[in-house]
């Protein structure tokens, strides 16, 4: 989440590019506990930050891209930026 805030301003591409795939699994594959299958610790706070960080620099862009992704994770998302559906 601090390397969106820090590179999104120069390379804006680069960042949706790459960091978008890893928002999008991670909010895809997240249990309800807040892991991921087969590993340990929660990642729900970190989920939450870089979602967070991501819609701070984007904005509503990242609702754009979300709506393409399967209904499960643009609700995950919205739910992480607090957002009413």
């Amino acid at each position: 989440a601090d390397l969106v805030t820090e590179l999104y301003p120069r390379k804006p591409y680069a960042v949706e590019q790459k960091v978008l795939v890893v928002l999008w699994h991670l909010l895809g594959n997240m249990t309800h506990s807040g892991s991921l299958p087969g590993a340990g610790g929660n990642i729900r706070t970190a989920t939450a930050k870089l979602s967070k960080a991501l819609f701070a620099q984007m904005g509503h862009s990242l609702l754009t891209h979300a709506a393409s992704q399967p209904p499960h994770i643009k609700k995950s998302l919205e739910e992480f930026l607090e957002i009413a559906t």
